[in-house]
C-alpha cells in the first residue's frame, strides 16, 4: 500500500512538473505570466520609418501603470515600407529603422515590461495599397527570397538586439492562416499555402535560434483550427510539422500563441476550455481577444483570470488604440490590475 501511494505521488509531481514548465514563458530567467495589450501599431505598416516616440512612451505607459508587463507591436507588417526591397528580394534594413526598434525596447525595459515583436502579418497578401502581392509570396514561397531577408534584414536586427531586456519574442506571422488557401480571407487569387507559411516560420525561426539561442521565437496563429490537434483540428506549428517545412531543426517555436474572437463561439473558446484540454506541447499564450470582453457572459476580468487559474502562459487583449470597436486600455484596465495584485510574483518582472 505504501509502495502504491508513492507511485501516485510521484505521478502526481510528475504532472505538476510538466503543467508548471507549459503555463509560463521564462523571460530573462523569470517564469511569467504575459499580462498586456495590443499596441499593435500607431502608423501601420511604417512604424519603423514614420516613428513616433510619444505614442509609445503613452502606450507603455499606460499598460505598466495598470499593471500590464508586455505590449504586441507589429513591425514589417505587409512590406510596403520595411525592409527595403531591391529587384523583388529583400536587400536591407537602415540602422535608423532598427534603433527605433531598440528605442521601443529601451523604453519597455525601462518600465519592467516586454515586446513581442511581431514581424509579418497576413496583410502582406491583403489588398493594402502599395502591397507587392508576387514579391511577398516569392518572399514566402521562394527559399532564395526568405534567405535574402533573413541575412539582409532579419539577422542584422537581431545581431543589434539579441539579449535586450525588453525583447518577450520575435514573433514570425500575425494571423498568417488569413493568406492561404487552406483558410484565407485574403483576395483568393493572391493567397499562398500553409507549406509555405511553415517553411518561412521554419527558416527565419531557425535563423533567430543560430544568431540568439535565448531568444524566444512564436507565431501568432488566428485560431485553433490551425494550432491544435483536437476536434479533427491540425496543430501546424508543431516541431515535427515546421522542421519537414523547412528542414532547419532549430526553426521550432519557444511558446504558442493563438488567438480568439467570438465568432469561434465556446468549441474554439480558450476562455471555456483549460490549456490542457488544446493538448500543446509548449506554454500556449492567449495574443488577441476582445478588451471589451472575448465572448457573450465573459467579462475581461473573468478572461483575464480564467487564462492565469486554468493553464495558459499569458493573456494580451485587443487593443490599446481602441480604434474597431473591442475596447482599449480602459476596458482591460481592472483585468490587469487583479493580476499584478493577486500574483505579482509571476507578473512584475524584476
Amino acid at each position: 500500500m505504501k509502495k502504491y501511494w508513492l507511485l501516485v505521488f510521484i505521478s502526481f509531481l510528475l504532472v505538476f512538473s510538466v503543467t508548471a514548465q507549459n503555463n509560463r514563458i521564462s523571460i530573462n530567467n523569470q517564469p511569467i505570466f504575459a499580462s498586456g495589450l495590443n499596441l499593435a501599431w500607431n502608423n501601420f505598416a511604417q512604424d519603423l520609418n514614420n516613428f513616433e516616440e510619444t505614442v509609445f512612451v503613452n502606450a507603455l505607459d499606460d499598460i505598466s501603470k495598470v499593471g500590464g508587463n508586455c505590449m504586441r507591436w507589429w513591425v514589417h507588417v505587409n512590406g510596403t515600407h520595411s525592409p527595403q526591397f531591391t529587384n523583388g528580394k529583400v536587400s536591407g534594413i537602415s540602422n535608423a529603422e532598427i534603433a527605433n526598434v531598440k528605442k521601443v525596447l529601451d523604453l519597455a525595459e525601462e518600465r519592467k515590461m516586454v515586446v513581442s515583436l511581431c514581424l509579418w502579418s497576413f496583410d502582406m497578401l491583403q489588398g493594402n495599397e502599395g502591397v507587392s502581392y508576387q514579391q511577398n509570396r516569392n518572399l514566402l514561397q521562394d527559399t532564395a527570397s526568405t534567405n535574402a531577408y533573413i541575412n539582409n534584414a532579419l539577422i542584422p536586427m537581431v545581431t543589434s538586439l539579441k539579449g535586450h531586456k525588453g525583447i518577450m519574442c520575435w514573433e514570425i506571422f500575425n494571423e498568417p492562416e488569413g493568406m492561404t488557401a487552406e483558410f484565407g480571407w485574403t483576395p483568393k487569387e493572391e493567397r499562398t499555402q500553409m507549406k509555405y507559411v511553415q517553411q518561412f516560420i521554419n527558416l527565419t525561426a531557425g535563423a533567430i535560434h543560430k544568431e540568439a539561442p535565448n531568444e524566444k521565437v512564436s507565431n501568432g496563429s488566428w485560431s485553433f483550427k490551425a494550432a491544435s490537434d483536437v476536434d479533427g483540428y491540425k496543430n501546424y506549428y508543431t516541431d515535427t510539422e515546421l522542421i519537414s517545412a523547412g528542414g532547419d531543426s532549430l526553426g521550432i517555436l519557444d511558446f504558442y500563441m493563438v488567438h480568439y474572437y467570438d465568432w469561434g463561439g465556446e468549441e474554439l473558446s480558450p476562455f471555456h476550455h483549460p490549456a490542457s484540454y488544446w493538448q500543446l506541447d509548449k506554454p500556449l499564450v492567449i495574443g488577441e481577444f476582445s478588451a471589451k470582453g472575448p465572448i457573450k457572459d465573459v467579462d475581461t476580468k473573468q478572461a483575464y483570470q480564467y487564462l492565469f487559474n486554468n493553464g495558459y502562459a499569458g493573456a494580451l487583449s485587443w487593443t490599446w488604440t481602441s480604434h474597431d470597436g473591442h475596447g482599449g486600455i480602459e476596458d482591460a484596465r481592472p483585468a490587469m490590475l487583479m493580476l499584478s495584485t493577486q500574483y505579482p510574483d509571476v507578473v512584475k518582472l524584476h
